[in-house]
């Protein structure tokens, strides 16, 4: 009986190729690893831009006069001395936080001894259920301090139709704030980067401002899941092109027999 089994022939591996199947998998396959190095990339994208923030953080807020707005200043700290102008108040519609609908208050800042303005995101308010009803900005006067860090959106805004910008109308209600953009309806010229507030400068709000809307280890995560998707890919079109399954099989089962009679 041992030598019967024995002799018994293990199975050749062979292949049965399926068109439709290879069509499939040369079709997802790249995709999936493609789009696994894509997450890849952009958790490191989100790493630098996380380092910068921590970095020019941890320098210290700089005087505004010796910052020139042709250089890259995103999140840089710095230091401003001048007047709001609580006249013309611009809000930035559909910001939620906490699962709450509301606003975000940029206000036009005239810097002290100099002919620059200065947008100033001086942070959330809450929006009513009547959206008619604006929420109350409140004034902010005679000369003051402001301490926060330089921010410029650096990818197009996602819009819903037109911005909203209109003709001596204040506070100007729209979807997404470019100094440029804002430029004709202010009618100053404007520093390139907003000021968003610390929690502590004058006439801040609720401030505090996620820079990532995605952490690097969560893109990681997702890069993970694509590789593995690839490999389980391959391996199903392994297995169901050929006859690896039975080759398995019998190897194994042989082995197991043997160990069995012995």
């Amino acid at each position: 009986m041992v030598l019967d089994r024995q002799q018994t022939a293990t199975p050749t591996l062979s292949w049965h190729w399926n068109w439709k199947l290879l069509l499939f998998v040369g079709l997802f396959l790249p995709l999936t690893v493609a789009l696994g190095f894509w997450q890849l990339q952009r958790a490191d994208e989100k790493r630098l831009l996380l380092d910068l923030q921590q970095q020019r953080e941890a320098n210290g807020p700089q005087p505004f006069a010796s910052i020139s707005g042709d250089v890259d200043n995103q999140f840089l700290a710095v230091r401003v001395v001048g007047h709001f102008d609580n006249e013309r108040t611009v809000l930035l519609d559909n910001r939620v936080r906490h699962g709450q609908p509301g606003y975000e208050a940029v206000s036009l800042f005239k810097v002290a001894a100099s002919e620059q303005w200065l947008l100033v995101n001086r942070g959330w308010l809450a929006g009513g259920l009547d959206r008619r009803v604006l929420p109350s900005v409140p004034k902010v006067t005679g000369e003051q301090t402001l301490s926060g860090h330089l921010y410029q959106q650096t990818t197009p805004p996602l819009r819903l139709g037109d911005n909203g910008w209109q003709q001596q109308h204040w506070p100007q209600i729209v979807q997404s704030l470019q100094p440029a953009e804002a430029e004709p309806w202010v009618g100053e010229t404007l520093f390139p980067y907003l000021l968003r507030l610390d929690q502590r400068a004058p006439g801040a709000l609720q401030t505090g401002w996620t820079i990532v809307n995605v952490q690097p280890g969560k893109h990681t995560g997702y890069a993970v899941q694509w590789f593995a998707m690839a490999v389980t890919l391959l391996i199903l079109t392994v297995f169901a092109s050929s006859n690896l399954g039975a080759v398995l099989r019998g190897r194994f089962g042989k082995t197991g027999e043997g160990s069995a009679d012995e």
